[in-house]
């Protein structure tokens, strides 16, 4: 069983280091266009077996990008709403330096979506695309990355704009490393 998951293009709140959860709906910057071009220029290459799907969070960032790479792939672009950010409440538009300790941790955005709520949420959203036995792409966001991670028991790493990350399980035990 095998997915990849890649992350948005930059935004002017990724450039600012400024949190922007879902209550942000942000556009991919100049730099955030040119990075998911890149990669669809290369997306080919880095996939071990062909993608059947390409999914994408239904905030603009992530459309965006997954425009860029399901065209690169002759593939329609899909929305899963389920794989749209974390709501980060008062945390959104706050500076990133202060704010993802809190999302790293324990923290719960007052006014936001309950982490609790978030994890489930991205949980049943994989488990839409996932009973499939052909290999897919999402594109979303680093705090869907995060939930996933913690789900499917990956130990937590970041990915940056426009990373690709490949997963796949090996003997009941999810593996993910960056490929793009």
């Amino acid at each position: 069983m095998l997915f990849y998951f890649v992350r948005h293009g930059q935004t002017h709140a990724n450039f600012r280091r400024i949190i922007a959860g879902s209550g942000l709906d942000q556009e991919l910057n100049d730099e955030g266009h040119r990075q998911a071009q890149a990669l669809a220029s290369v997306i080919s290459e880095k996939l071990t077996e062909p993608v059947h799907r390409v999914v994408a969070s239904g905030l603009k960032r992530a459309q965006q990008t997954g425009n860029h790479l399901a065209r690169a792939l002759a593939l329609p672009l899909e929305t899963a709403h389920d794989l749209r950010e974390w709501d980060l409440g008062e945390w959104e538009g706050q500076d990133y330096d202060v704010c993802v300790p809190l999302m790293l941790g324990g923290g719960e955005p007052q006014r936001g979506e309950p982490r609790r709520d978030f994890y489930s949420r991205v949980a049943k959203g994989w488990k839409s695309l996932h009973h499939e036995k052909n290999a897919y792409l999402i594109v979303s966001h680093g705090g869907v990355w995060m939930a996933l991670q913690d789900f499917l028991q990956i130990p937590r790493f970041k990915i940056g704009n426009c990373q690709m990350v490949r997963v796949a399980r090996f003997a009941n035990i999810w593996r993910a490393e960056i490929v793009a």
